[in-house]
């Protein structure tokens, strides 16, 4: 028994150390193989969008619009297939972007409030939030502080939305669920300004007219933030490349002129 006691001793004052820091070693390497392995790349990532003409929506059953190609150049810049797109509301899109690990949503405002909540990729294009009263409306507005008494439709959850309740904007705001609600509301004099991004009314500018400026933000890809850095740096490395090519002049002539 004494005899086994002493090799024991001899074993960790000559070599035992060495042992437990290979073990460490061994140990350490393993849980960052596997932090790799769990990690995924921009080609497995989830990818989701909203209705929102001429960014994105459905068309013969396939996700389309400016953002939607833009996405495809990017991949194509990658060369990689372009990734599936899928096209559900607004809000739901919002919730899983900040639920689920490793997904995406576009084309989305970067604002303030969300700027540290996601990873970012800027920009797609660059949004403007305004009021928009009818094209007869004798409205004049030059602050805020202007339409504190008026009643105006808003898309909740949108980012108009959130930059007005973060101004502690005191108007009655009214929700709509839908542009088209808007201008109904608006048309019957329900409501007297509508709170819109500039692309939100792409085809009806004629009957409506921008009263004041409330924002000038970009349209970005928004990013859970388990994506790894690698991966966010190679993606917006490819955006930049992307936008500076003669592609992508064609496909933002073919959207915006």
């Amino acid at each position: 028994m004494n005899e086994s006691h002493d090799t024991y001793s001899i074993f960790i004052s000559r070599g035992g150390p060495y042992l437990l820091g290979f073990k460490l070693v061994v140990f350490t390497v393993s849980l960052l193989c596997c932090s790799q392995l769990s990690a995924r790349t921009l080609e497995q990532l989830d990818y989701y969008s909203e209705e929102f003409f001429p960014y994105n929506y459905v068309e013969d059953g396939q996700a389309a619009g400016f953002s939607v190609e833009l996405l495809a150049l990017i991949f194509a810049q990658l060369n990689s297939p372009a990734p599936k797109v899928k096209i559900v509301p607004w809000t739901r899109g919002y919730a899983t972007l900040q639920q689920q690990a490793y997904t995406v949503l576009f084309s989305t405002i970067k604002t303030e409030p969300r700027k540290n909540k996601f990873e970012w990729a800027c920009p797609i294009n660059v949004s403007r939030g305004k009021f928009y009263g009818l094209s007869d409306s004798k409205l004049e507005i030059s602050s805020l502080k202007d339409a504190e008494n008026l009643k105006i439709a808003i898309m909740k959850g949108q980012a108009i939305d959130g930059f007005l309740t973060k101004s502690d904007f005191a108007a009655e705001l009214v929700p709509v669920k839908s542009v088209e609600q808007a201008f109904k509301l608006l048309a019957l004099r329900r409501v007297d300004l509508m709170a819109l991004t500039e692309q939100s009314l792409e085809g009806h500018q004629s009957s409506f007219k921008p009263l004041y400026t409330l924002f000038e933000n970009d349209y970005c890809f928004a990013f859970n933030r388990s994506i790894s850095q690698q991966q966010l740096t190679r993606f917006q490395h490819a955006l930049a490349q992307v936008r500076e090519s003669e592609a992508f002049q064609q496909l933002y002539q073919k959207y915006f002129y």
